[in-house]
């Protein structure tokens, strides 16, 4: 919450805008042929400058695109997320910190002790996600229940 004076000189709390972290699959929607529908309708009413990447998802978007050109020589998706990163996202990467490092250890921990084990890249994108008050954007919604994380289904969005 940040704080501003009114013209009265009160403080009054100002909300920061909302920010949403994309997930692997929706930024895999960008590159699909035909988008899904909810996918798109819900990125267009978006306010884009709330909407954010982080470095893991980049990563495993970096695989994605390494695989598939390895296995059939097109390198149309490293295409299609050098554009996305650099001249969509280039200044709303959120990075893995040695802070996320220690809560995705707790994370990980902590569902494995109550029989709801998690992915390591997905405790570390909800590490990251908590850590800057961030909705995670996700089709896996089960992947991050209970991890206090206000959750955002872009496929389920009508």
């Amino acid at each position: 919450m940040r704080w501003k004076r009114s013209e009265s000189g009160v403080r009054q709390a100002t909300r920061r805008p909302r920010v949403i972290v994309l997930d692997t699959n929706i930024v895999s929607e960008f590159s699909r042929p035909r988008m899904n529908a909810n996918v798109l309708r819900w990125f267009e009413a978006s306010d884009f400058g709330s909407l954010y990447l982080c470095s893991v998802v980049i990563m495993e978007q970096i695989y994605g695109a390494d695989r598939i050109l390895r296995q059939s020589g097109s390198d149309r998706y490293h295409r299609v997320l050098g554009r996305l990163i650099e001249e969509r996202f280039d200044n709303r990467i959120l990075e893995w910190t040695i802070a996320d490092a220690e809560r995705t250890g707790q994370i990980h921990a902590r569902r494995d002790a109550i029989g709801r084990p998690m992915g390591v890249q997905d405790a570390m994108i909800a590490a990251i996600c908590l850590s800057h008050g961030a909705s995670p954007a996700t089709r896996n919604t089960k992947d991050v229940e209970g991890l206090d994380l206000r959750l955002v289904n872009p496929f389920e969005v009508g």
